[in-house]
């Protein structure tokens, strides 16, 4: 007779076998001052952020489990860990920051869906989704943004010692300001590609396959044309990363268009001495710059990673792993880090996420440039 996992496992239906076993791999996966309100688009320039996030919590407890009970009381420890996080909360905290840049375009990595459940189907009962949670905040302060291009990765569900299944789904999104869709700025060709390179993981019920990848559209702003495109790399092995770099700029930057990628990178972009390091001499082998770098240096630009409970009193951040580079007449107006200062911090004492984002302006190409 199949135990409560493996009944779990039949149910899912067409999310199928893998889809348990994502659950139990999601271990594998995963200073400025803020700017005076922003103005709406009328300067010639593209203004933009890029925000992981962060689902809420570690998944180290899934790779030690060794017995079905450790299985159940491994999840159950991730649901909480998630839901102390405050999602709803932190994503509010989220919106004041890019409400504050008023960007045209914004990238989101590890838009994470929380759902519950009980049966034998997938958990459809949500408790917290970052993505629709973003949205209400910007509109409940005055700004209406649209998700034009959402990226989906693991989409996992297991039983939990705490009575019911618990489902995570990891997202990528590109959401654009809709007051300006249609008018000002114009988006066409969405892409949505998976990596064909991706982390493969022994787990508990076998082996796992992480699906990255990235989103992309073309966007056209007052007849200027470029690419917007996001992505989050594979954040374990530094060859996966390599490669999945490398298959970045042969499909989503394969475009005689000016391109602006922007996402967590998962690459030490502050030192060479990163293993994954030679992905970013790649992309910028590869005609991009490095919007930090190319503005901000020496400013090291920390953007990773505070403390799993996001409760660390003063902040740890010491990596610079979340990007924009742009490849085709583009220029640096301004960049800047957001959420990294006390002040952004939510009325719990937590930090918004694990990373800064990124809030750039980048002046355009000339529209020759972008018609090419």
């Amino acid at each position: 007779m199949p135990n409560s996992i493996d009944r779990t496992i039949i149910a899912l239906g067409d999310l199928g076998k893998a889809v348990a076993i994502a659950f139990l791999a999601l271990a594998a996966c995963i200073a400025a001052p803020p700017p005076a309100m922003a103005q709406d688009n009328s300067d010639g320039g593209i203004r933009l952020v890029t925000q992981n996030m962060y689902v809420g919590t570690s998944f180290a407890p899934l790779s030690a489990a060794q017995t079905p009970g450790q299985l159940l009381a491994a999840v159950a420890l991730i649901y909480n860990n998630i839901v102390a996080s405050k999602p709803a909360e932190r994503a509010a905290a989220m919106a004041r920051e890019i409400a504050q840049h008023r960007p045209d375009l914004v990238a989101l990595q590890e838009a994470t869906i929380l759902r519950t459940g009980t049966g034998v189907g997938p958990a459809t009962t949500v408790r917290s989704d970052f993505v629709q949670s973003l949205l209400d905040e910007l509109a409940g302060l005055g700004q209406r943004y649209s998700a034009v291009a959402i990226l989906p990765g693991l989409d996992a569900q297991a039983p939990s010692a705490l009575g019911f299944n618990v489902r995570i789904t990891n997202q990528d999104a590109i959401l654009v300001r809709s007051d300006l869709l249609g008018g000002a700025i114009k988006v066409s060709n969405l892409q949505i590609e998976q990596f064909g390179i991706k982390l493969s993981s022994p787990t508990l019920v076998g082996p796992l396959s992480d699906p990255r990848g990235w989103a992309a559209i073309d966007v056209n702003v007052r007849g200027s044309k470029f690419r917007f495109v996001t992505t989050h790399l594979d954040s374990v092995s530094p060859a996966i990363r390599i490669a999945q770099a490398g298959e970045l700029l042969r499909t989503a930057a394969n475009t005689s268009l000016p391109v602006i990628m922007a996402g967590d990178f998962n690459i030490g972009a502050h030192t060479s001495l990163d293993p994954s390091f030679p992905a970013y001499q790649a992309i910028i082998n590869a005609g991009f710059t490095d919007a930090w770098q190319s503005k901000r240096a020496p400013d090291p630009g920390f953007t990773c990673c505070q403390a799993e409970n996001l409760l660390n009193p003063t902040s740890l951040l010491n990596e610079r792993i979340d990007l924009v580079l742009f490849r085709g007449g583009f220029g640096v107006a301004d960049i800047s880090l957001i959420g990294n200062q006390q002040a952004d911090r939510t009325t719990s004492g937590l930090w918004p996420s694990d990373h800064a984002g990124v809030a750039a302006t980048l002046r355009l190409p000339s529209r020759q440039a972008g018609n090419q």
